[in-house]
């Protein structure tokens, strides 16, 4: 008798637990769960994107007092997908979006400027600065570039090579392409030879001479540049300043230091 009525709670007490877990949970329970997933989802989002926002944070601005601004750029976007309101990385962004800003208006003005010579030195018939500049303006503003123009420019090189006789009509093509590239000795090299032969091209001789200077000249540039970098990453603004005011002095057009003259001038506002 005992048996059987031990059987009987035992079957209850199982049929009592069975119908709770079956039945539809209250909205409250629901609510509850709700906030839990929510919770877990958030906590996951904080390991992937918040709890590393300090490290991202830290390499953002790394890259920015680099001059690696789109770089770092990139890195506060995503920062910023994840949390909207993180105030550290939206103020480094604001001085991103300034400061591209400004050197935007660099990269603009020094292009055309360097457009304007390009025309004015193809006009006077001198291919070595007239492609120079052209290609210094292109790299700048790479929407600068007019496929036709370039090719008249060529074509008309070429015409002009037919003025020298047998492998002298390719060092002569050989001397622009490498005063085009910036490498200004091996273009001086080939004109020097040339020069002996041909009379006219000894008009270019101090010009190869001017710009094989850019070697020594750039040389301290980077010089003076490197000098005001290390402050700036240290916040020496005013000794940055000072550092690169004589870069600028003796290279106001390389855009490095511009670059970094623009975020020196942001910090010193």
């Amino acid at each position: 008798m005992k048996n059987k009525l031990f059987c009987l709670f035992l079957a209850l007490v199982l049929f009592s637990t069975a119908s709770y877990a079956a039945r539809p949970r209250k909205k409250a329970d629901a609510d509850m769960s709700s906030a839990q997933a929510a919770l877990a989802q958030t906590d996951s989002s904080t390991q992937q994107y918040g709890g590393s926002n300090s490290s991202s944070l830290g390499r953002a601005r790394d890259l920015y007092l680099s001059g690696k601004i789109d770089k770092s750029e990139l890195i506060l976007n995503q920062i910023l997908l994840a949390n909207p309101d993180y105030t550290d990385a939206l103020e480094l962004k604001n001085k991103i979006l300034i400061v591209k800003d400004k050197f935007y208006v660099f990269k603009r003005d020094t292009a055309e400027d360097y457009m304007t010579e390009s025309e004015r030195s193809l006009r006077d018939g001198n291919f070595y600065e007239g492609l120079l500049y052209y290609k210094r303006a292109v790299d700048l503003m790479p929407e600068m570039y007019d496929a036709q123009r370039y090719n008249n420019i060529i074509g008309e090189l070429n015409a002009q090579s037919l003025k020298y006789r047998g492998s002298d009509r390719k060092d002569f093509l050989q001397s622009v392409e490498s005063f085009q590239s910036g490498d200004f000795r091996k273009a001086k090299s080939i004109l020097d030879s040339l020069s002996d032969k041909y009379v006219h091209l000894n008009d270019y001789r101090g010009l190869m001479t001017y710009f094989v200077g850019e070697y020594d000249n750039n040389a301290r540039v980077e010089e003076y540049y490197n000098e005001a970098l290390g402050d700036f990453k240290k916040g020496r603004y005013e000794s940055a300043r000072i550092a690169l005011d004589y870069a600028i002095a003796m290279n106001r057009k390389n855009p490095a230091v511009a670059l970094l003259s623009e975020q020196i001038n942001l910090e010193l506002q």
